[in-house]
């Protein structure tokens, strides 16, 4: 007799958790994913991985060269605390963590940073956003649970 994974063409090996990616943005819902990334993580013995993604700001004015770099430093410098933080945060559960700070369209660099690291499920805090936002605009959660090859959770 055949189980409903296997009639289902699905693998019936345990799944291995070896990789987990939490995608941090300093809200307290990330703080969250990253909580619960290292109690998962820490009984499996999986390595943790947090990513920041500092956002690429596009300049309204026809003269890019003449732009300011201060916001994009100001950013920068956001970020680096946030990791930082999110990193108190493991060390206070007992987790060590790789910490990565990337740049670009946020949902994207979270997919191509866990095929690039092999991730095996990737946990993103998500602030409940609904109404007009979420039917246009959309989150970055949800458009990482509908592009990532690998399972997302999210946190709230």
């Amino acid at each position: 007799m055949m189980s409903n994974d296997d009639e289902l063409g699905m693998d019936t090996e345990p799944v291995q958790l070896k990789n987990i990616l939490v995608a941090v943005d300093g809200s307290e819902y990330s703080y969250k994913a990253v909580r619960y990334a290292c109690l998962l993580g820490s009984s499996i013995g999986a390595e943790i991985i947090l990513l920041h993604v500092v956002p690429m700001l596009v300049s309204a004015t026809p003269y890019h060269d003449t732009v300011s770099d201060q916001p994009f430093l100001a950013l920068q410098k956001v970020g680096e605390d946030i990791l930082a933080r999110a990193k108190e945060l493991a060390r206070s559960y007992g987790c060590e963590v790789i910490d990565l700070l990337s740049h670009g369209d946020p949902a994207n660099r979270i997919i191509e940073v866990a095929e690039e690291r092999r991730v095996d499920l990737i946990l993103v805090g998500s602030r409940g956003v609904s109404g007009i936002r979420r039917v246009f605009v959309g989150t970055i959660s949800d458009k990482v649970a509908k592009s990532a090859s690998c399972p997302v959770m999210i946190v709230r």
